[in-house]
């Protein structure tokens, strides 16, 4: 597998490069917006009333969104590496990554609010905040907007970029997919209310499988990005060992802590967590701060762990699914 290994490279540095130059595609172009089509399709198909039915439905639902997705992809990735050559094969591998992970668009999300807030515009700010996080914003004062932005950005750090990527670097693009779309599902439908409280119980425990040692392995290079940044990553360390367990998910509070506590602030949900020792951050430039924690670490992590891993094991698992699936096909 020598031979594919400039491929291999060519396919992560395209997907970086898109991320950092041109974003995410248009809604009509991305596939974690088909995901969401698709689920709504089977959500909206699924009756109430039964819990022991809509668990198994939704169940089903996820597994054929996960392997239809993934499926469809390894597909269209093996013809394109058959009919059209390696090179090709790389940089549409690239191009579809990229849409699995979003590691400059948090800074897009998190600007907005911050240019808000520096020019006293706390209703603006809100809104701008609102299109990050579900709860309600309409009554938060400037501290807390800061501090939902902040958590937002600092949540997103394993769920849209160590994950994807990790999965990505085990085994390929399509576990990239399968990874996004379970992400997708929970995003959706993993939710504690009557609605989804059984049909999405089987995605969210999935998606809390899926995150568990991402969540925990982020840790360290946030605290390294936290150094080499001139933040305080001892307190980030001690932070998330006493703030880990205080979200409902087993997994979020290890590394948004560890944002919080490196930060000298406190992040706070009202009435449902508070992570670090810190005051409520009043700085809108806080923002700015988590964005290049998080970008420094993501860049960290793919170095040190996405592209050795997806070079010697990845792309080769990838392969051999791909030349599987041609067999079967008898191409």
């Amino acid at each position: 597998m020598f031979e594919l290994v400039p491929y291999a490279l060519l396919t992560v540095i395209v997907a970086l490069l898109i991320d950092r130059f041109v974003g995410e595609p248009p809604n009509a172009l991305h596939p974690v917006v088909w995901m969401g089509k698709v689920i709504s399709f089977f959500d909206k198909r699924i009756s109430r009333g039964h819990p022991r039915r809509e668990r198994l439905l939704g169940a089903l639902m996820a597994l054929t969104v996960i392997l239809l997705f993934s499926f469809l992809v390894l597909l269209l990735m093996a013809l394109v590496r058959y009919l059209l050559g390696s090179l090709v094969w790389a940089i549409l591998g690239g191009i579809l990554l990229k849409t699995m992970f979003a590691m400059a668009a948090m800074g897009k999300h998190t600007e907005p609010v911050r240019e808000a807030l520096l020019a006293g515009d706390l209703e603006l700010g809100r809104s701008k905040a609102a299109m990050m996080v579900s709860r309600d914003v309409s009554q938060l004062d400037k501290e807390h907007v800061i501090s939902c932005a902040a958590e937002s950005a600092a949540e997103n750090t394993v769920d849209s970029i160590f994950s994807p990527l990790f999965y990505f670097g085990l085994l390929g693009l399509p576990a990239a997919v399968a990874y996004r779309a379970s992400n997708t599902l929970d995003a959706m439908v993993g939710y504690l209310n009557d609605r989804y409280r059984h049909v999405g119980w089987f995605s969210a425990k999935l998606d809390d499988g899926t995150n568990f040692v991402m969540a925990r392995a982020a840790v360290p290079f946030i605290l390294l990005a936290l150094f080499i940044l001139g933040k305080d990553w001892r307190a980030g360390w001690n932070a998330s060992k006493k703030y880990h367990d205080q979200t409902l998910s087993p997994n979020k509070g290890w590394h948004m802590s560890a944002f919080a506590g490196g930060l000298g602030i406190r992040f706070e949900k009202i009435g449902w967590y508070v992570m670090g020792d810190g005051p409520l951050p009043s700085d809108p430039e806080v923002l700015r701060d988590t964005i290049k924690v998080m970008t420094t670490a993501s860049y960290l992590f793919v170095l040190a762990v996405v592209v050795p891993l997806y070079l010697l094991v990845g792309v080769e698992a990838q392969v051999f699914l791909e030349d599987l699936l041609l067999g079967f096909i008898g191409v």
